[in-house]
């Protein structure tokens, strides 16, 4: 008997399968026959608490977004993180500026993030009452003088402004990975030739007090636009005392543009005129096509 058990073994040993299976994978394609129904309950058991896992995981997310406000009413020093990761934009003082009939109203807003450019909708009030509301935006690290212009206005008691609603936007660094960079070279305007003539001396009309304002654009960017804003701000020993708008349609690389102002009012004193641009540079909406350039 224990020669014939050698002699099996033996044999065993020295079986060769034609079609290339060993014994070792015989061995353990019977192990797991065996084991079947416990391999099966243990890979159960897995699936069941990877999929609770999974849905407490969704489960408390859902309880969190409902919980919390909306996204549009979140306070302006928050984004889709519950960290404040954005510094608040605080209105500074606002001015108020006579012209004719109607004023001008001016409002500093400053956005300290470096990462955060912000599209907002802000109202003018007078008490209760709005008396002009529009849509803006603001770029990372700018200082922005907005304002608004012609409003007609019976007194400017209880005048004030605020920010309905804003949306915060991270700069993408895999698109923009310096943002310095990216602003200057497509904000480069040069301004020539500036020439303010108040009433006075602009000569326009001995009945109608009307200011005047020479100056050319020049835009030193490779880029096009099909429109850009510009920001003019009259000073007088440092001392802003009035505020105006030029909308440049269709500006082009490399083009110089010769631009005249005139606008009822009387400013006197004005020793020095500031032109800011203002063009959403981050939307490629802004940007002229190539084939509308010509």
């Amino acid at each position: 008997m224990a020669n014939d058990k050698y002699n099996k073994d033996e044999d065993l040993r020295d079986f060769k399968d034609l079609s290339g299976v060993s014994v070792r994978q015989m061995n353990i394609g019977l192990w797991i026959a065996e084991n079947r129904p416990l391999l099966t309950r243990a890979l159960t058991i897995f699936l069941i608490i990877i999929s609770a896992f999974f849905f407490i995981y969704s489960t408390y997310g859902y309880i969190i977004y409902f919980m919390s406000d909306p996204i549009d009413n979140l306070p302006e020093n928050q984004v889709m993180s519950p960290r404040n990761v954005v510094k608040p934009m605080q209105p500074g003082a606002l001015e108020i500026f006579k012209v004719g009939n109607s004023y001008d109203l001016v409002v500093t807003l400053v956005n300290e993030n470096d990462n955060f450019w912000a599209e907002f909708d802000y109202c003018f009030y007078q008490g209760e009452k709005k008396i002009d509301c529009q849509r803006d935006f603001i770029l990372p690290g700018e200082n922005y003088l907005l304002t608004t212009l012609g409003v007609k206005l019976e007194n400017t008691a209880d005048i004030n402004f605020k920010i309905e609603d804003i949306f915060w936007s991270r700069i993408n660094r895999r698109q923009i990975d310096d943002w310095t960079t990216y602003y200057k070279e497509r904000i480069n305007f040069e301004f020539l030739n500036i020439n303010f003539f108040n009433s006075l001396k602009s000569g326009l009309s001995e009945n109608l007090k009307l200011n005047r304002l020479e100056f050319d654009i020049l835009n030193n960017s490779p880029y096009s636009y099909y429109q850009v804003d510009f920001d003019i701000l009259f000073y007088a020993n440092e001392r802003l005392i009035g505020v105006q708008k030029y909308l440049g349609k269709n500006i082009k690389a490399g083009e110089k543009r010769a631009v005249t102002l005139s606008w009822a009012g009387d400013l006197n004193g004005v020793n020095q005129v500031k032109i800011v641009p203002r063009v959403n540079i981050i939307l490629d909406s802004v940007y002229l096509k190539f084939q509308d350039t010509f």
